[in-house]
């Protein structure tokens, strides 16, 4: 028996589910609608309240989206009107809207709803929009800066960066693919990422060369050429300057950066921690009680009132959404294997408003206050906490499934593991499946003296049965309904064991014989959960850990380490849950890492029609992921815990395609300069300042498009904050890589080949 009540008061609970192509806001709005007519239709003395309303998720992040999106446009616009001209600006800002419009349009067309995942695809995406854009109109302004008219620079700078644009979006499409084929439970996750990215970059690529070109020439005034702004020829000028020292100095350059790479990748291992989904954004937890056996179902309720009173003390009434009081079972999830049922298991799901309701409050650090009261002040009871974290279930921290031919065995490696973790500083919460339920009654009969007595295990069965739940003997009818008829023994708990030892049992000679004559029977605490698979005894065993004292990985690699000590030679263990979620994502990312990588070379290879210039253009990659790693370390250090996680690293995975795209065009112009006969280290520096403007634009919009998502200036996602972190932070570094040691590796590259050339030119010299 389960008795619930909502928020301290006697209730019941319903849950709504929505079909897979319904609205959630709508259903919601409809479901809204309906309640309010509850009193109408019931009385006053029913009331009916709404809680965790998963809606107000979708309806937070179309705001922030909404309201980031808007506070990137303007940093890009503002970025892009102190590189171009305004009307070229203008233009080129008016791209976001007409790509977002027409992209929602295809993807509503193709089935693709607005959901969480979807809208974390609109936010990564928001910054990248306009790259093509702006490379694009920055070589029209830069023609028009000297002379051609805005139709004709129109022409010919869209058509000079036809090729090279075109290779950016297709490098950009080869990281984000290969996430639509990522299996597992992330796979499906997020698979609507890389169809919203995909699909807005293909419309990106259409506006910058058959729209953007024809409104530059259009609401540009053919009669007004302006020079070249004095404080961009005056960073043009600094950073040639910077540029030729870099230059003279590459192999010292070149050397720096791989020492910064290194080290970045020992402060990755060494100094930060990974989870998969951190908990941050969470807001609910689980208060699970345990009360001492024989606890009915109705004095848990009572326990359960108390409980939630002294919760709801502590935690401010406008932050708070529900409590919802289970008497009688614990689970944390639907699928969770260690769920208790019994009069003597309790739980509250203490729900809060979104973190919008309650800026700079973090429900963990109620929870944490909440254990430390709540221990003393019920001392007969066992309470333990489980934070919900946001996401798709990862299991617990550590998962151990314990299965063995002797059940004994079994349960012994688990109380063995048990005690191990409850000695592991950092281990929060042990679950099991050897947890005490109410007592039990075993019936262990003598087989000689029932043979003897000529009494077989069946008929004994058949009689327990009847005089502990009653045997049906007859039915009657009233009316239609046909009426079972039952004898039992009076239902009285305290006189059961005097009961069953005085229960006859008849032979097959015709005698009866008293049950205790071939039997005893033993009182003891039973078991919650009996698990069996294939007829093995399983005893799962589940831990939660405070990840600011030990991670899921360091926990699962000590409990494995000391198997051989606390399993011994029977039982076999597989371990599951939070860190096996980790390996099979991690797994899969790195896969779709390899694609992208490999993707990419081949695309490069093909625009430059050379194998050399593709990895001097790709070193952009490793150093992207520098600038994540020191962004996250340094947020961690100085500003709040900050763990890499699943969607930062997808951040990483989705930086790949983006980082090469400013090497990219920086590595064309190289090359078309030394096709036309200009010394290779000349062409270098020259194509820097050329370029500096489109990579210092390029780089500005996508990190000013991502900020106001990564430190929600206009609401704070937590779940997409990561991701948007490491897109604007790894591309601002990897730009600083474009601008130096890009130029410096592709000098060292020169030097290498002249050096091979001379050598074989030696060689053949001298008849070798």
């Amino acid at each position: 028996q389960t008795i619930y009540d909502i928020s301290g008061e006697p209730g019941l609970s319903v849950i709504v589910m929505k079909k897979a192509d319904a609205d959630i806001i709508d259903t919601v709005d409809k479901i809204a609608e309906y309640v309010k007519g509850v009193p109408k239709r019931y009385g006053d003395d029913v009331a009916v309240t709404t809680f965790n309303d998963m809606s107000r998720f979708t309806r937070l992040r179309l705001g922030v989206l909404t309201n980031n999106g808007l506070v990137g446009l303007v940093l890009v616009f503002i970025s892009l009107i102190l590189f171009l001209r305004p009307s070229v600006a203008l233009t080129t800002t008016w791209g976001l809207p007409i790509v977002f419009f027409a992209g929602l349009t295809v993807l509503y067309l193709s089935g693709v709803t607005l959901n969480l995942i979807s809208m974390m695809g609109f936010i990564m995406v928001l910054g990248m929009l306009v790259d093509d854009a702006i490379i694009i109109g920055e070589n029209i302004t830069w023609h028009m800066e000297r002379g051609l008219d805005p139709l004709k620079a129109a022409a010919k700078g869209a058509v000079e960066l036809i090729g090279p644009v075109t290779t950016t979006i297709l490098t950009t499409i080869a990281a984000f693919l290969p996430l639509a084929f990522m299996t597992g439970m992330i796979g499906k996750f997020i698979i609507a990422i890389p169809i919203v990215v995909i699909t807005l970059l293909v419309f990106s690529w259409a506006e910058a060369f058959f729209i953007l070109p024809n409104h530059v020439a259009d609401f540009t005034r053919a009669n007004v050429h302006p020079g070249e702004r004095r404080w961009l020829v005056w960073l043009e000028n600094a950073y040639g300057r910077v540029l030729k020292v870099a230059m003279k100095l590459r192999w010292l350059t070149l050397i720096l950066s791989f020492a910064v790479l290194i080290g970045s990748g020992w402060l990755a291992m060494t100094k930060m921690s990974f989870q998969l989904f951190p908990p941050f954004g969470v807001d609910q937890f689980l208060v699970r009680v345990t009360a001492p056996p024989g606890t009915s179902v109705y004095q848990m309720r009572k326990k359960l009132v108390e409980v939630d009173a002294e919760i709801r003390k502590r935690i401010k009434p406008e932050y708070l959404d529900a409590t919802i009081l289970k008497s009688g079972q614990i689970s944390v999830d639907e699928g969770d294997p260690l769920t208790q049922r019994g009069g003597r298991f309790g739980q509250i799901r203490v729900l809060y408003l979104p973190a919008v309701a309650r800026p700079g409050h973090e429900v963990l650090d109620d929870m944490r206050v909440i254990e430390a009261a709540l221990a003393p002040l019920f001392p007969d009871l066992e309470i333990a906490y489980t934070e919900i974290k946001p996401g798709p279930p990862t299991g617990r921290s550590l998962e151990a499934e314990i299965s063995s031919h002797d059940p004994q065995a079994a349960e012994q490696a688990a109380r063995n593991l048990i005690k191990l973790l409850e000695n592991t500083k950092g281990v929060t919460t042990v679950d099991s499946g050897l947890i005490e339920g109410d007592p039990q009654v075993l019936l262990r009969v003598n087989r000689v003296l029932a043979t003897y007595a000529g009494i077989d295990l069946a008929t004994i069965a058949t009689h327990i049965r009847a005089a502990v739940g009653g045997l049906v003997v007859s039915t009657t009818r009233r009316g239609s309904e046909e009426i079972d008829l039952t004898i039992r023994y009076p239902d009285n708990p305290e006189k059961q064991m005097e009961m069953l030892r005085e229960v006859l049992i008849p032979n097959a000679r015709g005698g009866l014989i008293p049950l205790e004559k071939i039997a005893r029977l033993v009182e003891e605490p039973g078991l919650t959960t009996i698990r069996h698979i294939d007829g093995i005894r399983v005893v799962n065993v589940i831990a939660d850990v405070d990840n600011a004292q030990l991670t899921s990985l360091e926990l699962n690699r000590m409990v494995q380490k000391k198997q051989a000590q606390w399993a011994g030679d029977k039982v076999q263990v597989n371990y599951g849950g939070e860190e096996e979620k980790n390996q099979e994502s991690f797994k899969s990312l790195f896969v779709a890492f390899g694609f992208a990588v490999v993707g990419i070379f081949f695309i490069l290879a093909m625009q430059f029609n050379n194998l050399g210039y593709p990895l001097i253009v790709m070193l952009a990659i490793p150093f992207g992921a520098v600038g994540v790693i020191l962004s996250f370390y340094l947020h961690d250090l100085y500003w709040k815990p900050m763990p890499l996680s699943f969607f930062s690293t997808m951040g990483m995975v989705a930086l790949t395609g983006v980082v090469v795209n400013s090497s990219l065009v920086l590595l064309v112009f190289v090359q078309r300069a030394i096709r036309d006969g200009m010394d290779r280290f000349e062409a270098i520096q020259l194509a820097g300042r050329r370029r500096l403007r489109a990579v210092l634009l390029t780089a500005a919009t996508t990190v000013l498009g991502l900020l106001p998502t990564a430190y929600g200036w206009g609401g704070m996602d937590h779940f997409v904050s990561p991701m948007a972190l490491a897109l604007s932070w790894g591309l601002a570094f990897a730009t600083l890589v474009t601008l130096f040691t890009i130029p410096a590796a592709l000098g060292v590259a020169f030097d290498v080949t002249s050096l091979f050339g001379r050598l074989f030119k030696t060689k053949a010299d001298s008849g070798q």
